[in-house]
């Protein structure tokens, strides 16, 4: 899909960027929200890998452990269509308010809270920058065909990440 408004980076090689004006958030998939990446060289594991096949880096001889990253989808309305996007870490982190690992904690902990998320940022709008896809070789499946958000900002002044509405709605026991 081209990208109505987009801008070139300056650096030459940068892919193309589409800021519209505002967005809101329509749909939120927080089935899947998060993958494995190997520290050393970002590629995608499977879950339980205790070190990268590709580059041998995560978990053994002072290398950090395999990390859980966001891969969160979403569907924004801009003026004018809705479109699918994919939110990787830093951008997902705004809204989510903390590490992938300790929000798929508490999910597990508190059955029916990953819906509860969904619904705390269904309407939420937003200014997002978008790009489009990256092309490469580690690249594979659905949600690389996305546009992806390279920032957001939520609009609403009294915003607060949605694992604070979380722990308001299901607190320690």
């Amino acid at each position: 899909m081209p990208l109505a408004a987009c801008t070139a980076g300056g650096d030459g090689g940068a892919a193309a960027t589409w800021t519209p004006p505002f967005c809101t958030i329509m749909a939120v998939d927080t089935s899947d929200f998060s993958y494995l990446s190997c520290p050393r060289c970002e590629l995608a594991l499977p879950d339980g890998a205790v070190s990268c096949f590709a580059c041998g880096g995560g978990g053994g001889g002072g290398q950090p452990a395999p990390t859980r990253v966001y891969r969160l989808l979403l569907s924004l309305a801009t003026h004018d269509r809705v479109v699918p996007v994919v939110l990787f870490n830093r951008a997902a982190r705004t809204l989510m308010g903390c590490p992938a690992d300790d929000l798929a904690r508490f999910f597990a902990a508190h059955p029916g809270s990953a819906r509860a998320a969904a619904e705390a940022l269904r309407g939420e709008m937003c200014r997002v920058v978008l790009r489009a896809p990256a092309r490469n070789k580690r690249s594979t499946g659905a949600a690389d065909e996305r546009l992806r958000v390279v920032s957001v900002v939520p609009l609403r002044d009294s915003f607060r990440p949605i694992v604070d509405a979380l722990r308001m709605l299901y607190p320690r026991s």
